[in-house]
Formats: C-alpha cells, structure tokens, sequence
C-alpha cells in the first residue's frame, strides 16, 4: 500500500478512490487491519496532543513530509512508556488483540467484514467494537449509524449493542442510528426479523417486521412504514434527501460533518428540500446547492467550527 495514500487514509483527507484502495487493501490481509487500527488510535492520540514531544522528535529529519508509518515507529521507541501513561494498547501485538475499535471521521464511511462473514457499512462519526473472533455469541458495540447484512446462524444470535438498546437478531438486512448523546434512536429493517430491547425501550422488548422502522425519541416510540430507500445509500457515499425539512437537514450536516451551524433565519428551516449530495463534497457544496432554491447567505467560522446562515 502506497504510504501516502494511507496517511490520507488517516488524516481523513482521502479521495473516494483512495478510501477504496485502503478497504481492499485492508480486506485481503488480516494484518493490514491491524497496522491501520494501529495507526488511526495513533493518530487520534496525536491529534489530542498527548505526545508533542514525540511529534517534534519525529518531525526533526522530515519536515516536509510526515509519514504516519514512520511516526508510528518512532513513538514505538518508547512505546513502554506511552503505555503506562496513556493506556495505549497498539493492536500490532497480537495479545492485546481481544477486540477492535474502528472509528470513521467526519465526512468519511467504511465498510468491513466481521468474524462471521456479517457485513458492516459505518457512516460518518460512528464507532464500531467487534471482536477478533466470535465465541459463544455475536455481540458487536455500536456508536454511531451502521448498516449490517448479517450472515445468518441458527445457534448463534447477532447483537448490535448501543447506548440504551440492543437489536438482536439470526440473519437479516437492517440499518441502526443511534449516535450516543442524541436526542432519538432509529432501526430501520429491510430485510428478515430483529428484536429491540434495553432500556430505551422500558426493559420491554419489540420485535420488528421487514420494510418497518422503529423511532425512539423523548421516551415515545414510533413505528412507521420505510418509504424512501434512497436514505440508505450514505453506505455508497450518498447523503439523500426526500421533502426533508431544512432543520432536519441541518441536524444531519452537523452530525455527518461535525461542525455547529447557525441558522439566524428562521422561516428557512421550515423549507423542504430533496437532493442528492456525494458526502465527500463536504457541507458547504450541501450548502451552495441549498441556496440555488433558497435565498440565504452564510459565513464560515474555521477557528471557532461554525457555519452562521443568515
């Protein structure tokens, strides 16, 4: 794998062709998984500033160009340490590698495979932790929106488990959002049976039909019909939207995209809109389009990340 296109990969700052290039890359050798969840926990470190020091001792012969795969050797030198101080556990040990943490960046999706043949799409600012190898269950930890086609085993049950809810199920096709933190939880099942439970759900449990979704918000919950598929396709990098009023929009872009937005002009969140945007773009090309049928200006705030719409 090219070097610099992985250190794209890393700082988020690759193109969708390059993004594809490492997910084949990482799928053909268990190892490449590994050496990239090792970099990528590396590089959220680095980006907290915990090890500046070790930032300026790498940075010393190689001013010009920063490969994270030689920063990773560098901090290896006094990995000891880093261990002791940060609890860092670099997943190129195979001993430390009872489970994996994946995260994607604002603006990014992933895709993977689990253990059991499971199929997992992870759209942007989600965390998924899954284990090497599934043992007695399947149990998977989810942060964020994923989209799962689980491969199906009658004597083992699949769970995905969130803040406040668990969706179980044998063999299905479904999509969970549930973002810890955020105000409402969402399942939507395309395909097969799931189950709900958890506190979320008052301890009761609810099991689910094909083509139904479940909304969780304010303690109340919500069945309805799926209506509109296009919704599914962020797991081809798509954001879509279907007579979708401009405040849920802006909910969305700030999730996806991890920035705060203003919205000074209020009647325009009444506004419904319908579209299509590649993820990749970013939110102000969401914006820019937004404002060929609505009449509003913005500015962008780099330092403080805001968007104020006026």
């Amino acid at each position: 794998m090219d070097e610099k296109v992985l250190d794209k990969y890393i700082r988020g700052e690759a193109t969708q062709e390059e993004r594809n290039q490492v997910v084949e890359w990482m799928d053909a050798d268990e190892e490449h998984v590994r050496e990239v969840m090792a970099l990528r926990k590396l590089h959220d470190v680095l980006l907290m500033n915990q090890v500046e020091e070790v930032i300026d001792r790498a940075e010393k012969p190689m001013r010009h160009y920063v490969s994270w795969r030689k920063l990773f050797w560098e901090v290896s030198k006094v990995a000891a340490l880093l261990l002791l101080v940060l609890g860092i556990q670099f997943l190129m040990k195979k001993e430390d590698m009872g489970s994996q943490n994946l995260y994607v960046p604002a603006g990014q999706r992933a895709e993977l495979t689990l253990p059991d043949g499971s199929k997992v799409w992870l759209n942007s600012r989600t965390r998924l932790t899954y284990p090497l190898t599934f043992a007695k269950t399947r149990e998977v930890e989810l942060d964020g929106e994923a989209y799962f086609t689980v491969a199906r085993n009658e004597g083992r049950n699949f769970v995905v488990k969130t803040q406040g809810m668990e969706v179980r199920v044998l063999g299905t096709e479904f999509n969970v959002k549930a973002y810890a933190g955020a105000d409402e939880m969402q399942v939507d099942l395309l395909k097969g049976s799931v189950e709900l439970g958890g506190n979320a759900l008052g301890g009761t449990s609810c099991r689910m039909l094909p083509k139904e979704r479940i909304r969780i918000a304010g303690g109340k919950l919500e069945k309805s019909r799926i209506d509109d598929y296009d919704y599914f396709k962020w797991t081809e990098g798509l954001i879509c939207f279907h007579e979708e009023p401009v405040s849920s929009i802006i909910k969305k872009l700030e999730l996806y995209y991890n920035i705060h937005i203003v919205v000074n002009k209020k009647d325009f969140l009444n506004e419904l809109y319908s579209g299509k945007f590649r993820t990749e773009d970013g939110v102000e090309q969401v914006l820019r389009i937004l404002q060929l049928e609505h009449d509003f200006t913005y500015e962008r705030d780099s330092d403080l990340n805001v968007i104020i719409i006026k």
